[in-house]
């Protein structure tokens, strides 16, 4: 869990322009989807993702709402993560994802699997699997194709929507956990720093959207603050307990999309996927 909020923290990218379309969860889910529909095997080759096959996916799936689809894909165009696709049917409007974005995907899978492999050996294979990019192809397809399935990463961590539904919630608990001693348990459970203003700048929100989400997180039992000038917070055994469910379930999550990318890897007779 500490390798993996230690990564996570560490490539977070967000801005106040981004959070007030998305909050971050959504994002992510939101590129999954993405990746999945341009991965997806297609007779004609070409690629699934288009802009309204995005929009019906994530309205289709209670994502977001058509509008802010656009917006965000919008934005994404902007940044050069997505690119026009070649088109001769004016009735489609298909996206292809650039390096930039495969490459961003790549380095936070890694980071995913380099925690996976302190439990399970076999993500080190996943981790040398990144640079196919066949492989790339397959786990994205099924990343993407698992939740739009119905596996939803949370569902065993409930306690903790009030933090996950909202714009940095959930890194704002992940700084929290990585405040505590290097050497004690994780999540820690004794008292950590807690820095307001830090908050605020580090995840690109303001500090009543922090005050508002600490206090709402001490009303359910996850946080209490506490030291001179409620300087410190202590993650409550809810919390932690929460955060241990979630990674349960990713990492199992992580490693079955996994496996079956790399089943579908080694026969690429039978998934053809878009290029």
């Amino acid at each position: 869990m500490r390798e993996d909020v230690r990564t996570t923290l560490a490539l977070y990218r967000g801005n106040r322009l981004i959070n007030s379309v998305m909050n971050d969860r959504a994002r992510a889910l939101f590129t999954q989807i993405a990746l999945h529909l341009h991965f997806a095997p297609r007779t004609d080759g070409r690629s699934g993702l288009t802009i309204s096959a995005m929009k019906d996916a994530c309205a289709d799936n209670g994502l977001c709402s058509r509008g802010r689809c656009e917006a965000m894909l919008l934005l994404m165009r902007a940044s050069g993560f997505f690119a026009a696709g070649a088109n001769d049917d004016k009735r489609r409007r298909p996206l292809v994802p650039t390096e930039k974005l495969l490459s961003l995907q790549r380095e936070r899978w890694a980071g995913h699997f380099i925690a996976l492999s302190h439990v399970l050996p076999e993500a080190g294979d996943y981790l040398s699997l990144l640079n196919d990019p066949a492989f790339v192809a397959n786990y994205a397809f099924e990343i993407g194709g698992a939740w739009l399935a119905g596996v939803r990463v949370l569902e065993h961590s409930e306690d903790l929507f009030v933090l996950t539904e909202r714009s940095a919630g959930m890194m704002m608990l992940y700084s929290l956990c990585a405040a505590g001693d290097a050497d004690g348990p994780f999540p820690p459970a004794d008292p950590v720093p807690l820095s307001i203003n830090g908050l605020a700048t580090s995840f690109a929100v303001s500090r009543k959207h922090v005050l508002t989400m600490i206090r709402d997180a001490e009303e359910a039992g996850l946080l209490l603050r506490g030291g001179a000038g409620n300087s410190e917070v202590t993650i409550l055994p809810r919390a932690r307990e929460g955060l241990e469910a979630f990674f349960a379930t990713m990492f199992l999550y992580l490693a079955g999309c996994a496996e079956r990318a790399r089943a579908n890897t080694a026969a690429p007779s039978e998934t053809a996927l878009a290029s």
